[in-house]
Parts: structure tokens; C-alpha cells; sequence
């Protein structure tokens, strides 16, 4: 696909659409985003191509969103490679192909047919491990009577569950851990972390009675691209020879391919590890001198041969490999002498990659810079055509010439060889302009023998397109339904607000139950804040934390509904808080909301205030007593031992 209009960042997005079916393509132009993915989840691709993933989202949130709603076994494609990207006209070329760039229907059809042939780099954002978790479907509330027993329904249906998850993975052989959060006669959650990628894990999302599960891969810190087909590239192999040997693999843009250590490692054993992973352009060693098990290896891939001369310390050994981690100094030591050839060579590279012509792989360049030919050597060996037979051979063969006449005949020849090299070009071009002609009458010929089809197609997205209608309409009920709640609510509130202008009542802010969950609920749903007054409804349960809530808040009294447990009652006493019975304070309601005449307020939180006095001076003399008791009792016990004879 291609975007067709608009941008990533656009807030709808069209898109250019080629699906390849083999060799046949069907085309889709001018998509919306909403409609791309829907066809994606239809028609479950292999691959999906593009030439930049931002095209389909703008940050990495989006994208990862964006491949969560992905089918399972459809990957996302970079044809354009991974964070290093070449121009898609220019991977087209390498692989035989053209088109029109400004066209987004041929960009798109390049970019599938460019997958096809294993081209590009997987887009990967998840790890190999799955989280699940199974937890309520729906909140208890704040219930009345039979409020418990409809927690412990709840909390057992997601143990019941938690447990059926626990006994799939068991019974598939994975290896997980798992970690639950008790409640009132089962499990609030039950969260699972399995080792291994979503696809093969046979749990399923869904909603089973009381209970819910959710299934994810686990999200990776930073996306990774991985190569689409492991086709065998160029690579520098890095070896640590010894008891127990290291090896590992970069590429020629310094990216790690593979790293390994085993003990009682072969040579041979040590090739095939490197064969299997490219084609070793060099082999490098951290030993000075080479020992004799690395030549043996470089001679059997008659690769270059890199050694630094001297003994490396081993703090440069660690600064080396520490960007690409290692799990002994063996694998460290060979990652550090990888690198080592590869900084070597990295400004050569660099120069490769600017001066390679379009038409030519930059690793083939690469490959024989580091053999030893010049960069501009080098272009023009993989560019130019076989030379013909030179003429002093010739001359040899025949017998001596005048070397004048020799001179003369290889300018002529230079000078033919640079006609028929741009003759060979023209005809390139023409080519590729007849190609492009005979595409075009070629998708004009399927337009016109698809009629048939197209009618079909129109008609089925037409269903489509009615039955996606019928759902935005259900949904806008939905909202209709929502804002006339909203609406009830807003009228409701604005007319105690008048209230309290009016009467000069004041208004208390409830809080349905006395637990964490509640307060923190109420104080976001009411603005919960300093000055206000709370009515606690259900004050059993909550303990001094909870209690800690309220004070943060800053709220000036609590009225509570019932008896509250004497730690919280005593912990809020002594916040300054005072907390107040509501049969004392004759509340009044309107619309389900309660009010307080300020007066009465004032008469109870005064009466609160001489009863939290008079329990200080209780206190206070029940404690100097106490010391006055102690007191005595110590005088006794010294007059009695000053009474005793003396021995």
C-alpha cells in the first residue's frame, strides 16, 4: 500500500491499495484508513508492503495500536529495509523493476510485488511472550444487603477462570509466571506472563459470564526489523578460539546478526555456525598472533583476514560490545574483535554507500574495496562488460607490432566500447518506456475484462457500507442516550447550585462507601477538595490509609451515615477532622443530593469540639493520675527499704 492523499499525521488519510494474489492484482484507490483495516481483516493477508510504516501511523503509539488490530499471522513489511532506508526507486532497480513514482497505484503494487520476492525487513514491536489477564467483567458497586455474596459470585467466577488459563498452559507445556490480587471469596485479577509469542499461545480474549480475559504480546521496548527472507548477505564473523569458543556475526552496516559460544567448538563446527549466517567477507580474531584454527577458517572462505596487532585491553573489549550485550567474556571478546574490523572499515563504507550508482548492490562494492580495489575500481568493474581479447595478446600471438599502431588500435577500441556503452543505455530506456506502455495496456485489458467483477465488488461494498451505517446509527443512539443522561445530571447540579445561592445551604459531596476505590472515585466524579464537606455512606471497612485520603483532600468535616471504625475515627480526630453523625445534623435532600444548614452544622461541630476537649482533659487526668499512682507506690517502696534494720 501507499498513501495516497494526505498524510500520516492527516486526520483521514487515503490510501493506494494492491493486493497480489501470485501473479494477479486487483487495485484499490482512494481508501480510507478505517476501510484498509477492515479489508486487512477480511481478506487475513501473508504480508502487508510498505515503503514507510510511518505512512500508516505518525509515532510508535499509533503504530503499535495499529498492529494490535492486526490478524495473527500478518506481518508488516519495510521494503524499503530498516532503520537504514534506501529509496524505494532505487530497491525496485536493484531488483529488475520500474514504475512511475509519482503514481501512489504503482508505488503500491511495486511494494507487494517487491515482498513477494522477500525483499524488505519485518516490522517486529512485540516480544516472544504473551501477557493475559483475567479480571472482573463488571464492578461490584455499592450493593446493599446482599452486597458480599455478590462480591464473592464475582471474585470466584474470575478465580474459576484464572484457574481453567492456568490449567490450558499447563496442559501446552509453557513455561509462565503468574500473579493474583485476592478479594472477597476469590481473585479482583489474576495476570499471566507466558514465554512465548501470541500466536502460539491457545488462550483466547473474550467475556465468560462475571469474568473477562485479555490476551497481548508484551510490548518491546524499542521496534526491531528483522530481514523478511534470511537471504546470505555479506557478513564480518568475529572468532575467540579456545576451550570454549565465541563467535559472532555483523553485517556490513555494523548491525549484530548472531552471537554464540559452546565449549569443545570444532573448526568445522564453527563454519557451518558461520556459513548457515552469511557469507563471511571478514574474519576477525582480538589474538595476537593469529592462531592457527582462525586461518584455517578464513582460508576455507577465502575471506580477508583482520587482526589488531596487539593485545586489546579489556575495557575496550566491554565499551565495543556492550551496545549489542553478551553472556560471557567469550561472546564479549568476539563481538569486540567483529567490531574492531568493522570500524576499520566503516569510513569506506560510508564513501561505498554515496558514490554507488543506483543500479548496483553497494555490498558487492563493499566486498571488493575490502579485497583491495579502489572504490572507483571497484564501481567500474561490476559496471563494465566483459573486455574483449586485448590486442597485445594478439600481437604476441601473431608476432611483434609497432607498439604506435597498438596504442592506436586500444583507443578505437575505448572509444567503441563507450559508444556501445550508451547505446546499451538508450535501449535500456526505451525498453523500460515499452514496458511501462505494455503494463498499461495490459491493466487496461483486466479493467475491461472485470466489469463483471467491479459490478460485484460495488454491490458488495455497498452491503458493506449499509450494514456500517446501521452500526455508526446504533452507536449515535447510544451517544443521544449518554448526553440526555448528561444533560439530567448538568440540570441537576445547576439547580443545587441555586440552592445553596438561595437558602444558603451547603451542599455535601457523597462518598458511597468507605474504601480506596470510593474515595478516589468520588473525589474525580465530585471535585472532591479543600473545604468541602463529605457524606460517607457506607463508613464500615475503611481503616486509618483510607482515612489519610480524606485529609490529603483537604476536606473540612466528615458526616457519616453509620458507625465508623474507631482507628479511622481516631486517626481523622487527630488530623483535626471532626467527624460528625448525619441524624444529628438534620440533613435535607433534593434530587438525591444532601444539604446542611449551616447553622445546625456549626451547633453539632461545636458540640464535636467541647466532647474532643473534654476527652483531651479526661486524658490528661487519667494519665496524671497515673503518675501520681506510680509515684506513690515508689515512695512506699523506698520507706519500707530506708524501715529495714541494719545488718
Amino acid at each position: 500500500m501507499d498513501i495516497a492523499s494526505g498524510s500520516a499525521r492527516s486526520r483521514h488519510p487515503s490510501y493506494a491499495l494492491a493486493i497480489l494474489d501470485g501473479e494477479q492484482a486487483t487495485a484499490f484507490n482512494m481508501i480510507s484508513r478505517h476501510k484498509l483495516i477492515r479489508l486487512i481483516r477480511e481478506q487475513r493477508p501473508e504480508l502487508i508492503a510498505v515503503d514507510n510504516v510511518h505512512e500508516l501511523a505518525s509515532s510508535r503509539r499509533d503504530l503499535i495500536s495499529l498492529l494490535r488490530q492486526l490478524p495473527m499471522n500478518t506481518r508488516l513489511v519495510q521494503v524499503t529495509g530498516g532503520e537504514r532506508q534506501e529509496a524505494l526507486t532505487r530497491v525496485a532497480r536493484w531488483h529488475g523493476m520500474t514504475f512511475d513514482r509519482l503514481n501512489p497505484m504503482e508505488e503500491a503494487e511495486a511494494c507487494a510485488r517487491l515482498a513477494a520476492k522477500g525483499v524488505g525487513q519485518v516490522v517486529c514491536a512485540f516480544e516472544d511472550r504473551t501477557w493475559i489477564k483475567v479480571s472482573r467483567r463488571r464492578s461490584p458497586g455499592r450493593g446493599g444487603w446482599s452486597q458480599k455474596r455478590y462480591s464473592r459470585k464475582i471474585h470466584g467466577t474470575v478465580k474459576g477462570r484464572a484457574r481453567e488459563v492456568e490449567k490450558q498452559l499447563r496442559e501446552s507445556g509453557f513455561s509462565f509466571t503468574s500473579r493474583a490480587v485476592e478479594g472477597l471469596g476469590g481473585y479482583i485479577r489474576c495476570e499471566f506472563v507466558v514465554e512465548a509469542p501470541r500466536e502460539r499461545v491457545p488462550v483466547k480474549p473474550g467475556c465468560y459470564e462475571d469474568a473477562q480475559v485479555r490476551v497481548e504480546g508484551v510490548e518491546r521496548p524499542r521496534l526491531q526489523f528483522l530481514p523478511l527472507q534470511q537471504r546470505r548477505g555479506y557478513i564480518i564473523a568475529g572468532i575467540d578460539p579456545g576451550t570454549t569458543t565465541g563467535v559472532a556475526a555483523l553485517n556490513l552496516q555494523g548491525e549484530l546478526v548472531d552471537v554464540t559460544s559452546a565449549r569443545a567448538m570444532s573448526p568445522a563446527d564453527v563454519i557451518e555456525w558461520i556459513a548457515a549466517r552469511g557469507k563471511p567477507l571478514i574474519v576477525a580474531t582480538d589474538v595476537f598472533p593469529t592462531p592457527g584454527a582462525v586461518e584455517k577458517i578464513k582460508r576455507s572462505f577465502n575471506s580477508v583476514l583482520y587482526s589488531p596487532g596487539e593485545a586489546v585491553p579489556a575495557e575496550d573489549k566491554i565499551a565495543m560490545a556492550r551496545q549489542f550485550g553478551y553472556k560471557n567474556d567469550h561472546q564479549r571478546d568476539a563481538l569486540a574483535a567483529a567490531v574492531s574490523a568493522f570500524k576499520k572499515y566503516r569510513n569506506k563504507f560510508s564513501l561505498v554507500e554515496k558514490k554507488a550508482p543506483p543500479e548496483i548492490d553497494p555490498d558487492e562494492v563493499k566486498a571488493l574495496v575490502v579485497r583491495g580495489y579502489s572504490i572507483e575500481n571497484a564501481i567500474a568493474e561490476l559496471v563494465a562488460a566483459p573486455a574483449p581479447e586485448r590486442p597485445e595478446q594478439a600481437a604476441e600471438a601473431e608476432g611483434p607490432a609497432d607498439v604506435v599502431q597498438v596504442k592506436d588500435h586500444n583507443r578505437q577500441l575505448e572509444e567503441q566500447i563507450k559508444t556501445l556503452r550508451d547505446y546499451q543505455e538508450e535501449l535500456k530506456s526505451d525498453l523500460a518506456r515499452k514496458d511501462q506502455e505494455v503494463a498499461g495496456l495490459l491493466r487496461k485489458l483486466e479493467r475491461v475484462r472485470d466489469q463483471a467483477y467491479r459490478e460485484t465488488r460495488r454491490d458488495h461494498e455497498i452491503r458493506i457500507r449499509d450494514k456500517e451505517i446501521e452500526r455508526l446509527r446504533g452507536l449515535l443512539r447510544a451517544e443521544r442516550k449518554i448526553l440526555r443522561r448528561l444533560k439530567s445530571q448538568r440540570s441537576r447540579l445547576n439547580r443545587t447550585e441555586r440552592v445553596e445561592e438561595l437558602k444558603g445551604y451547603r451542599r455535601l459531596k457523597p462518598v458511597e462507601a468507605f474504601s480506596k476505590e470510593a474515595v478516589v472515585s468520588a473525589g474525580e466524579r465530585w471535585s472532591i477538595g479543600r473545604g468541602d464537606l463529605v457524606l460517607l455512606g457506607d463508613a464500615s471497612g475503611g481503616g486509618p490509609h483510607t482515612a489519610d485520603l480524606l485529609v490529603k483532600m483537604g476536606v473540612e468535616a466528615v458526616v457519616s451515615e453509620g458507625e465508623m471504625p474507631r482507628e479511622a475515627e481516631e486517626y481523622l480526630h487527630g488530623k483535626g477532622v471532626p467527624v460528625l453523625m448525619a441524624r444529628d445534623l438534620e440533613l435535607s435532600r433534593i434530587d438525591g443530593i444532601a444539604f446542611v444548614d449551616p447553622e445546625n452544622l456549626e451547633r453539632v461541630r461545636a458540640a464535636w469540639a467541647e466532647q474532643m476537649e473534654r476527652q483531651s482533659k479526661e486524658k490528661k487526668t487519667r494519665w496524671l493520675e497515673s503518675m501520681i499512682q506510680e509515684y506513690r507506690v515508689s515512695r512506699k517502696k523506698e520507706e519500707k527499704k530506708q524501715s529495714r534494720p541494719q545488718s
